[in-house]
């Protein structure tokens, strides 16, 4: 690619998960860890291939190699939602506090190994499309977002 050219498809998204019940899940060099009955936003990002990033992580085969913290909460997770915020720009731990500040709490160290964040893992206690917060967050960082979920 020559410099100058928008990077095609690269991006940082949230993934809206769903546990319909309290579980215990090994999450890879995490090991064990207890998550509450709720709903869960993990933050991520794509330098490249955001498209194909998102269709693994809602994909809901159960054969996929388990490769990056989410992918083991995902093997437990009921429902999935992705949202996608296409920019050339590193806003993933910018977009991680702003879910962090609105959030009902958090899994430390969860999808955050490359960097000082405490975490990109947050729990709500309902579904974020019902909270004002979150979709005041989804627009400000350019998601757009769809009436009727």
């Amino acid at each position: 690619m020559r410099s100058g050219h928008t990077r095609a498809d690269a991006g940082v998204y949230l993934l809206a998960l769903e546990l319909g019940r309290p579980q215990k899940l090994r999450i890879g060099a995490l090991g064990d860890v207890h998550f509450q009955k709720g709903w869960y936003i993990y933050t991520g990002s794509a330098k490249r291939g955001l498209s194909r990033r998102l269709a693994r992580h809602t994909d809901h085969s159960r054969s996929k190699v388990l490769r990056w913290h989410i992918d083991f909460l995902r093997k437990g997770a009921r429902a999935v939602r992705a949202f996608p915020i296409p920019t050339r720009l590193d806003l993933e731990c910018k977009l991680a506090r702003a879910v962090g500040a609105i959030a009902a709490g958090m899994v430390p160290h969860f999808g955050c190994s490359d960097c000082s964040c405490r975490s990109h893992l947050f729990r709500f206690e309902v579904d974020p499309l019902d909270d004002p917060r979150f979709i005041e967050l989804l627009r400000r960082y350019g998601h757009r977002v769809e009436m009727g979920k």
